[in-house]
Protein backbone atom coordinates (compact mmCIF):
# COMPACT_ATOMS: atom_id res chain seq x y z
CA UNK A 1 0.00 0.00 0.00
CA UNK A 2 2.85 2.39 0.85
CA UNK A 3 4.47 1.74 -2.57
CA UNK A 4 1.20 2.64 -4.29
CA UNK A 5 1.06 5.90 -2.32
CA UNK A 6 4.63 6.82 -3.33
CA UNK A 7 4.04 6.01 -7.00
CA UNK A 8 0.79 7.99 -7.00
CA UNK A 9 2.48 11.06 -5.47
CA UNK A 10 5.36 10.78 -7.93
CA UNK A 11 2.94 10.74 -10.89
CA UNK A 12 1.14 13.80 -9.55
CA UNK A 13 4.48 15.61 -9.15
CA UNK A 14 5.47 14.78 -12.75
CA UNK A 15 2.09 15.96 -14.08
CA UNK A 16 2.34 19.25 -12.18
CA UNK A 17 5.88 19.89 -13.43
CA UNK A 18 4.89 19.18 -17.04
CA UNK A 19 1.89 21.48 -16.68
CA UNK A 20 4.11 24.26 -15.37
CA UNK A 21 6.55 23.89 -18.26
CA UNK A 22 3.71 23.94 -20.78
CA UNK A 23 2.26 27.05 -19.13
CA UNK A 24 5.68 28.70 -19.31
CA UNK A 25 5.89 27.95 -23.02
CA UNK A 26 2.38 29.34 -23.51
CA UNK A 27 3.40 32.55 -21.72
CA UNK A 28 6.44 33.04 -23.98
CA UNK A 29 4.38 32.17 -27.08
CA UNK A 30 1.61 34.62 -26.22
CA UNK A 31 4.07 37.47 -25.62
CA UNK A 32 5.73 36.74 -28.95
CA UNK A 33 2.40 37.56 -30.66
CA UNK A 34 3.14 41.17 -29.62
CA UNK A 35 6.78 40.87 -30.76
CA UNK A 36 8.01 40.63 -27.15
CA UNK A 37 10.82 38.15 -26.56
CA UNK A 38 10.65 37.90 -22.77
CA UNK A 39 13.80 35.80 -22.50
CA UNK A 40 15.87 38.53 -24.21
CA UNK A 41 14.61 41.41 -22.03
CA UNK A 42 17.01 42.85 -19.43
CA UNK A 43 17.18 41.15 -16.05
CA UNK A 44 15.28 42.09 -12.92
CA UNK A 45 12.17 41.07 -14.79
CA UNK A 46 9.04 39.13 -14.02
CA UNK A 47 6.10 37.76 -15.93
CA UNK A 48 2.64 37.05 -14.55
CA UNK A 49 -0.53 35.61 -15.97
CA UNK A 50 -3.89 34.12 -15.16
CA UNK A 51 -5.66 31.29 -16.88
CA UNK A 52 -9.27 30.20 -16.51
CA UNK A 53 -9.21 26.45 -15.75
CA UNK A 54 -10.99 25.54 -19.02
CA UNK A 55 -8.55 27.63 -21.11
CA UNK A 56 -5.27 26.58 -22.73
CA UNK A 57 -3.97 30.16 -23.05
CA UNK A 58 -3.51 32.93 -20.53
CA UNK A 59 -6.49 35.25 -20.32
CA UNK A 60 -4.42 38.09 -18.86
CA UNK A 61 -0.68 38.80 -18.85
CA UNK A 62 1.61 41.23 -17.08
CA UNK A 63 5.34 41.80 -17.31
CA UNK A 64 8.06 44.07 -16.05
CA UNK A 65 11.74 44.33 -16.85
CA UNK A 66 14.88 46.35 -16.25
CA UNK A 67 13.89 47.28 -12.70
CA UNK A 68 16.16 47.82 -9.71
CA UNK A 69 14.65 45.11 -7.50
CA UNK A 70 13.20 41.67 -8.28
CA UNK A 71 10.41 41.99 -5.69
CA UNK A 72 9.33 45.25 -7.31
CA UNK A 73 9.44 43.57 -10.74
CA UNK A 74 7.11 40.83 -9.49
CA UNK A 75 4.74 43.42 -8.01
CA UNK A 76 4.57 45.37 -11.29
CA UNK A 77 3.99 42.19 -13.33
CA UNK A 78 1.11 41.16 -11.06
CA UNK A 79 -0.40 44.66 -11.26
CA UNK A 80 -0.23 44.54 -15.06
CA UNK A 81 -1.99 41.18 -15.09
CA UNK A 82 -4.71 42.48 -12.74
CA UNK A 83 -5.23 45.59 -14.91
CA UNK A 84 -5.59 43.50 -18.08
CA UNK A 85 -7.97 41.18 -16.23
CA UNK A 86 -10.11 44.13 -15.11
CA UNK A 87 -10.06 45.84 -18.53
CA UNK A 88 -11.13 42.66 -20.34
CA UNK A 89 -13.71 41.72 -17.64
CA UNK A 90 -12.11 38.35 -16.98
CA UNK A 91 -13.82 36.34 -14.21
CA UNK A 92 -12.40 36.33 -10.68
CA UNK A 93 -11.60 32.60 -10.93
CA UNK A 94 -8.66 33.67 -13.09
CA UNK A 95 -5.94 34.31 -10.47
CA UNK A 96 -2.84 36.25 -11.53
CA UNK A 97 0.35 34.41 -10.57
CA UNK A 98 4.05 34.88 -11.23
CA UNK A 99 5.23 32.62 -14.07
CA UNK A 100 8.80 33.81 -14.71
CA UNK A 101 11.40 35.58 -12.59
CA UNK A 102 14.28 36.66 -14.79
CA UNK A 103 14.60 33.64 -17.14
CA UNK A 104 13.56 31.09 -14.51
CA UNK A 105 10.18 29.41 -14.73
CA UNK A 106 8.41 29.56 -11.36
CA UNK A 107 6.84 26.23 -10.45
CA UNK A 108 4.80 27.56 -7.52
CA UNK A 109 4.90 31.12 -6.19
Amino acid sequence: MFKFFLIFNFLILITDAHGSEENGKNFIRQLSKWNIDFLKLDNFKAGAGCMIPSSKEYNALGLSYNLADIEYAKKIALQGCEQMKKKNKIPKECKCEIIYVNNNLVKKE
